[in-house]
Formats: C-alpha cells, structure tokens, sequence
C-alpha cells in the first residue's frame, strides 16, 4: 500500500468510521469497495502502521468477521474506526463542540443546556436500544437489535421530560437553568431536537436508516458502547436518578459538578 493509497484509506476511515467489505444493504460505492479492497490486501506491517496512527488521535481500529458477528453477511468483514474515550478526551466525531453546535436551538443557548438536551436524548435512545430489547450493553453480537421508531422515541423523550414537568424527581432534579429549559420546550422544539440528535447519530455512524423513521444501531455503535460501558458508562446507565444526566453534561462542557457530586457522595458515607 503506497502512501496515497494510505492517505486514502485514512481520510475515509476518519470520515465514516465504517468499511463493510459486503454490506449489510448490499450497497456500496466506488470509495468504498476500494477502500475495502485496500485494507483487505494490507500487510501485517500496514495494519500496524494504521494501528498507531489512529491511536494517537485517541481512536481504535479495529475488524470483525461473519465468524465472530452472525449478523454480518456470510464472508464479509467489516472494519471500524471506534472513540478510546478512556484515554484522553473524546475524537472530532462526537467531541463536546460538535455535539453542542448541533444541539444548540438558538445562538445564545449556553453549552450546558445544549448539552443537556443531548445528554437525555442520548440516554432515552440507550434505552430503546437495549432495555426495550432485553440486550445488556455489554452485549455486541445482537446489535441489529437495536431498532427505534423515530415516533416511539419522541414519544418517549416528551413523556420524560413530562415527568421532570411534574416534579416527579423533584428532590433529585436541581432547579437550576439547565433544567427550567425543558420545563418551557414546546413539543416542536422539542422534535427539533430529536431530529438534529438522530441526524448527529447518523454522520457518527452510530445509527444507520432501514427504513423512513426507523433506525438501527450499527456494530460500531454496539462496540463503542461495550467498550466504554466496561470501561464507566455503566455507573450512568445503571443509576436510576437525576444525578447521571448532571454529571454527564458537566463531563461534556467541562464543568467541575462532577466535583461537587463526589462530595456529596463523601458526605453521605460518613
């Protein structure tokens, strides 16, 4: 592999993160089946290379075959460019900038707030995706699975947010302006904002589309997920109060409530 098949095979890579050598839709382009035919053809020494490389951009390169994942086409394999959050902060795919500029309704929203919503929206999507399906996080091969319907999922968002609206969780939500943001979205803001969460799951190439509103998580999401559920994710998934939402958007803006959140916890030890 020359240096501009290299650059070729990198600049695809960062940008889709997902090289199936027979796709799943029994679609691909010219890109693709190239960049496919190059990474099936590297050497040992190559895929080193390619190894290093993305790993000093805090990302994971990784494959899988039909054998070790069913659910891939007989003989295919499929190559992923995954996030190793657990080294460093996270890549451009999904970093705190990208999501906030994406999320962010209005211009002078505040970074929290945008995040917030992205926070529970990411949440209430994990939970279609596995707990609606009887899958635990940790599982990987039954990623197909993980289907919503894009209906069912803003059903599910405003009847949680109705439950923060009614004070349900009062004791545990905070009544701060994070929060007061939710209790005034109106239902077609709040649609806005599932559609620009879906859409920001898809160029991440965490959700594909199967069909019009209906999507599906893609093995790289289900890897991702297994690899930093193990690694922490479970503490957000498992915990059944406010709390999980809070630190989550303070560790996506970089606010120190993460801090005031392990001394509460100090204190209710004593």
């Amino acid at each position: 592999m020359g240096m501009e098949d290299m650059g070729q095979v990198v600049a695809y890579l960062l940008r889709h993160r997902i090289v199936e050598t027979r796709p799943a839709s029994g679609r691909s382009n010219d890109e693709e089946r190239a960049v496919a035919k190059l990474l099936l053809s590297m050497t040992p020494d190559e895929r080193r290379s390619l190894d290093r490389m993305f790993l000093g951009m805090r990302l994971v390169f990784v494959d899988f075959d039909w054998d070790a994942i069913p659910a891939l086409p007989k003989g295919g394999r499929v190559f992923l460019l995954a996030r190793d959050i657990g080294k460093g902060e996270p890549s451009s795919v999904l970093s705190p900038e990208v999501v906030i500029e994406t999320m962010r309704e209005k211009g002078n929203e505040s970074a929290r707030e945008a995040a917030a919503w992205f926070v529970h929206l990411w949440l209430i999507h994990l939970d279609l995706i596995y707990t609606n399906q009887g899958r635990s996080p940790s599982e990987l091969q039954t990623y197909p699975k993980g289907m919503f319907d894009f209906d069912v999922f803003l059903a599910r968002v405003r009847e949680h947010f109705e439950d923060l609206r009614q004070g349900l969780d009062r004791n545990e939500v905070p009544a701060d302006a994070v929060f007061k943001t939710f209790e005034k979205a109106s239902h077609a803001e709040g649609e806005r904002r599932c559609r620009r969460f879906v859409n920001l799951m898809l160029d991440a190439g965490l959700l594909t589309t199967i069909a019009k509103d209906v999507y599906q998580q893609t093995l790289l999401s289900a890897y991702e997920t297994k690899r930093n559920y193990e690694r922490g994710l479970q503490h957000f998934v498992t915990d059944a109060g406010a709390k999980k939402y809070l630190l989550a958007t303070s560790i996506l803006t970089g606010t120190d409530n993460t801090i005031d959140i392990d001394m509460e916890e100090q204190a209710a030890c004593r």
